[in-house]
């Protein structure tokens, strides 16, 4: 191919096909017009068109810029390089631009997020919240029921106890515990309370029973049999069971229309100390130590009272 920047031969037609003609001289004083360039294809280009002095054409940088922008929007910018390459001398920096997997990878640094905390809640979910804890209901009482002589069997009691027995009888009464002995022994009819298990190595698991009619055997708690005297003043008739109440130290028991034996027990219910306080036949009067409140068996056959002296 003919180089177009030689000049050339004297045998050569001006008009040789593939050559334009050249341009008319330019007046004295004008820029000359630029060489053709040539294209990488190795043709080469028509004349330069002359543009007015001062506005040289843009078209190029704008069709660059262009496409630059477009990839950059759409693509990223990876090949940018390409439309660039022309006007880089270097052919191996334009292979490094055109080619993504010439360049390392970029690895983004990893982050490390701080562990998010949910805040504390005020009120725990309804479906996760314990249920409250409460105590077994106590059994009621057990009432045994007969008539005559007979042994009434029961668990073993582990825990302090109240027994109440009525009996329409005419001669001999007798309740016995085979963890605390006698407990009854009247002639005729009878009803009162007793307490049972107050020793712990003295456990009733049996009841014999003497009657010569029906009578009725209750077993239960202090709590539910138990008479209550919250004040620290006490009446009755006949056996019973008290739970005293009041500061008392001291207080004053009263027997009277009374026969036969008339004792009195009491316990403190702070301190758990006590023990026999009376024990006469008949009527009786009298003042006697006791740190209320306390727990009070009293055994009589006539009408009682205690009151804080």
């Amino acid at each position: 191919m003919t180089d177009p920047t030689s000049p050339m031969p004297p045998d050569q037609s001006p008009q040789q096909a593939g050559v334009p003609p050249q341009a008319a001289p330019f007046p004295p004083g004008a820029a000359a017009p630029p060489p053709a360039a040539q294209f990488q294809d190795g043709t080469l280009a028509g004349p330069s068109v002359p543009t007015a002095p001062g506005r040289r054409s843009n078209a190029r940088a704008w069709i660059v810029g262009g496409i630059a922008l477009v990839v950059v929007l759409c693509c990223g910018g990876t090949l940018i390089g390409v439309f660039n390459g022309a006007d880089n001398p270097d052919p191996k920096s334009a292979a490094a631009s055109a080619s993504p997997s010439s360049a390392p990878p970029t690895t983004a640094a990893p982050t490390t997020a701080a562990p998010t905390t949910a805040a504390p809640t005020s009120a725990a979910p309804a479906t996760t919240e314990p249920a409250p804890t409460t105590a077994p209901p106590t059994p009621k009482p057990k009432v045994i029921k007969g008539r005559g002589d007979d042994v009434v069997r029961i668990r073993e009691l582990s825990e302090l106890s109240v027994v109440k027995f009525t009996c329409k009888c005419t001669s001999n009464t007798v309740l016995k515990s085979d963890g605390d002995g006698l407990l009854v022994n009247e002639i005729g009819s009878y009803s009162g309370k007793r307490w049972i298990n107050l020793e712990d190595d003295s456990l009733t698991t049996q009841f014999e029973i003497e009657a010569s009619g029906s009578w009725t055997l209750t077993i239960g708690t202090v709590d539910q049999l138990a008479t209550k005297a919250p004040t620290g003043k006490a009446a009755g008739k006949g056996d019973d069971v008290v739970v005293l109440g009041g500061g008392a130290a001291a207080v004053k028991i009263t027997h009277r229309r009374g026969d036969s034996n008339f004792v009195v027990h009491a316990y403190s219910l702070e301190t758990g100390e006590g023990g026999l306080l009376v024990n006469e036949i008949g009527a009786y009067s009298g003042v006697r130590p006791l740190s209320a409140p306390a727990l009070v068996q009293i055994t009589a056959d006539g009408y009682w009272t205690i009151t804080p002296a």
